[in-house]
C-alpha cells in the first residue's frame, strides 16, 4: 500500500481550536480531528465566517470537505474547501443524559403533589406578573 503524498480530496470532522490572523494570507486557522490529531487550515474570510457559524465553539463539530497537502499518508494543511458540501455535525445523544422532560420529573418527585397545585397555570402570559409585580394579562 503506498502512502498519500501530495495534493488530495480531503474529509475530515473537526473543532477549530484556534485562529491565527495574517492580513496579508486571510488567516491561518489550527483544527483538532475526531482521531485527536490536529492540522492547519487556511480559509478565506468569508469561508471562515461560514464555518465560525457552524462551528459554535466547541458545541458542534464542522465537516469539512476540500483539498488537503498528504505527506507520508498525513493530512498536514488544508488548502481549500468546498462550502457547499461543508456542514456542522450535531453529536449523537448521550444515552447516559437525561433528557430535559426526565430531569423535570426528577424535580417533580422532590415536592409534595399539593404543592404543584399552586402552580400558576398561566405563567408564560403573566411572565412579567410573576416577576415583577405588573398587572396581569387576562386576554
Amino acid at each position: 500500500m503506498t502512502e498519500k503524498n501530495g495534493r488530495h480530496p480531503v474529509e475530515v470532522v473537526a473543532e477549530v481550536k484556534s485562529m491565527e490572523l495574517d492580513l496579508n494570507r486571510n488567516g491561518a486557522y489550527k483544527l483538532l480531528l475526531e482521531d485527536g490529531s490536529t492540522v492547519h487550515a487556511a480559509f478565506t474570510a468569508s469561508q471562515w465566517g461560514h464555518i465560525e457559524g457552524m462551528h459554535n465553539h466547541g458545541r458542534y463539530s464542522v465537516k469539512i470537505v476540500g483539498q488537503g497537502d498528504y505527506a507520508d499518508g498525513r493530512l498536514k494543511r488544508i488548502v481549500s474547501i468546498d462550502l457547499p458540501k461543508t456542514h456542522r455535525v450535531i453529536p449523537p445523544e448521550d444515552p447516559e443524559m437525561p433528557t430535559l422532560l426526565h430531569r423535570l420529573a426528577e424535580i417533580r418527585k422532590k415536592y409534595p403533589e399539593d404543592i404543584w397545585d399552586n402552580v400558576p397555570t398561566d405563567g408564560a402570559k403573566n411572565m412579567h406578573h410573576y416577576l415583577y409585580g405588573r398587572p396581569k394579562v387576562n386576554e
